[in-house]
């Protein structure tokens, strides 16, 4: 059946709907909190999530400063991943880092769920203690379980070798390996889990439940069909980070990887050890394909189904306990089974740092911890501060981002959630690499503040002069590009370096004598000189776009 439009009037263009965005922006331009909440969130997540990701993506084809064919397309580390020689050892390190991820992940999320289901309905005794206790690996480095596992079942381990009297045989890994790391990982990650299942349990109206086993069903069914599916936004979520945590993890696999390595190994040897960004570009692309597959799977995932309690508010009051002591007391000793561990590994530790040599002389010694306030002081600070620096913005982001995205309506919503979240679901690895890449050339205390007035400056000029002023800022972006190459590549010097009389030869001989100065740094050199005339000439054109000009001198500076 055809469908027909009333007279007069046309379908939808492209213009229309670029009107209607327009339209849409100017709306948004009436309301102060949304303006400025977008303008703060936007400039937010472009400075720290979207241009080190796209600066990482452009690195990974791209070769790096320092070599001799820096800036050409060369897609060598990925070939690596087809050519026979090479191929089965770097299959194998993406194969490793899949399984370490998967492995932590599921293992993360079983004992997560776990201890929340223990404490939430289980009537769990010394539940403060328990909860205490569990969230200790939460404030710990990432690489202490992996150090206290070491020290328990390494060669020299107190369980295995003082305890248990193993002999290892040349050959045998023990505790070092992919095992190894998956364990430490579960353990370092899970109580992240508990917390998020734990929070979605206690919302769970217990009374839905108590209905349905007075209709008849049976536990399992209802666990099923009424729990389960309550809980799968938690779960899902809690994959999802456990993963990327995992994937992201730099510790742990340095310390008890053995002969495995992953990928962020070869990441931090590529940057620091090689000092090629161009393959640890390459490299973090590799590790963000699993990771934003998992994400966008799980995205959508949980948002083809609704999780919704109609019932209202838990009604508390002990409905919904587990009344079964099998089960039940299932639960409990499990739960403090593994708190047990935790413990073990923590107490470990701890006698280690008082041990004068561990796994040979156990006499107390309390020398270990002069020597770390005598050249540990000063990480110890540095830590604090930053952690001190970090916690309060990443907090007050999420809150304006979290009140945007659910309080307000505009249009783009779904493009602020997805790019916020985003930044969850890439792991710090790539991040890292992204702003060591975009942000080397310039403090990122001046770069941020530029960004930000930028973008207040485009959507305040929306309804006034707009096109003059971005094109002013348009044409100083690319001076400041042009002179950096300039004055920073060697092709690009080479015009400023060279007689006249040269550059009229090299200009006017035959084709075979121009490598002295290629076809790109002419282009750049001509584009950088026209966008110095077209910014004199748009600023005395329009001569009240004097805060458009000192922003694009900023954006140069910032180039340069």
């Amino acid at each position: 059946m055809e469908t027909t439009l009333p007279l007069g009037r046309s379908a939808p263009t492209a213009f229309d709907a670029l009107v209607r965005r327009y339209r849409e922006f100017k709306l948004i331009a009436r309301d102060p909190v949304l303006l400025v909440g977008l303008l703060i969130t936007g400039a937010f997540m472009f400075a720290f999530i979207i241009y080190p990701l796209a600066r990482v993506i452009w690195q990974g084809f791209f070769v790096g400063g320092g070599q001799a064919n820096e800036g050409q397309f060369s897609l060598e580390y990925f070939q690596n991943y087809i050519n026979p020689t090479y191929t089965s050892q770097y299959w194998q390190v993406f194969v490793w880092t899949i399984q370490m991820g998967v492995g932590a992940a599921i293992g993360s999320t079983i004992v997560g769920f776990l201890f929340a289901y223990a404490m939430v309905r289980c009537d769990m005794p010394l539940k403060r203690v328990v909860h205490a206790l569990s969230l200790v690996p939460t404030i710990s480095p990432p690489f202490a379980i992996a150090l206290a596992a070491i020290l328990l079942f390494g060669r020299s381990g107190l369980v295995t070798k003082e305890l248990l009297h193993i002999q290892y045989k040349p050959g045998d890994t023990g505790v070092y390996g992919l095992g190894g790391i998956i364990f430490v990982q579960i353990i370092t990650f899970f109580p992240v889990a508990y917390l998020i299942i734990r929070g979605l349990l206690e919302r769970i109206d217990p009374s839905m439940e108590e209905a349905a086993l007075a209709l008849g069903a049976s536990k399992w069914h209802i666990f099923r069909t009424i729990t389960l599916p309550l809980l799968t936004p938690g779960i899902a979520g809690s994959f999802l980070l456990m993963f990327v945590e995992a994937l992201a993890d730099l510790g742990n696999p340095i310390f008890i990887g053995g002969n495995v390595t992953v990928l962020s190994t070869q990441i931090w040897i590529a940057v620091n050890g090689e000092f090629n960004q161009q393959k640890g570009a390459a490299l973090s692309l590799i590790l963000l394909l699993p990771t934003l597959t998992v994400f966008l799977l799980q995205r959508y995932w949980v948002s083809r189904k609704s999780y919704i309690s109609v019932t209202g508010k838990p009604t508390g009051g002990g409905a919904g306990f587990v009344k079964e002591p099998l089960i039940r007391w299932t639960f409990i000793v499990l739960t403090f089974l593994i708190l047990l561990l935790v413990i073990a590994l923590y107490g470990a530790i701890f006698l280690g740092s008082i041990t004068k040599l561990w796994g040979i002389n156990y006499s107390l010694d309390l020398t270990h911890y002069a020597s770390a306030l005598d050249r540990g002081l000063k990480p110890i600070l540095d830590t604090t501060f930053l952690s001190a620096l970090a916690t309060p913005i990443a907090g007050l982001a999420g809150m304006v981002i979290a009140f945007l995205v659910v309080r307000k309506a505009f249009s783009g919503k779904e493009a602020v959630d997805f790019s916020s979240n985003l930044g969850g679901a890439v792991p710090g690895t790539i991040l890292g690499i992204g702003y060591i890449i975009a942000f080397i050339q310039a403090p990122l205390v001046i770069v941020f503040p530029i960004y930000l007035a930028l973008a207040y400056y485009l959507v305040s000029s929306i309804s006034r002069g707009f096109w003059p002023r971005t094109l002013l800022l348009f044409f100083g972006t690319v001076i400041g590009v042009g002179l950096n190459f300039l004055a920073t590549n060697e092709k690009g010097r080479a015009p400023l370096l060279a007689n006249p009389l040269t550059q009229v030869t090299s200009v006017i001989a035959p084709l075979g004598s121009l490598p002295i100065i290629d076809l790109q740094t002419w282009l750049i050199v001509l584009a950088t000189i026209l966008a110095v005339v077209a910014l004199l000439a748009l600023f005395f054109a329009a001569p009240k776009s004097r805060k458009a000009l000192v922003i694009a001198l900023l954006l140069m500076a910032v180039y340069v």
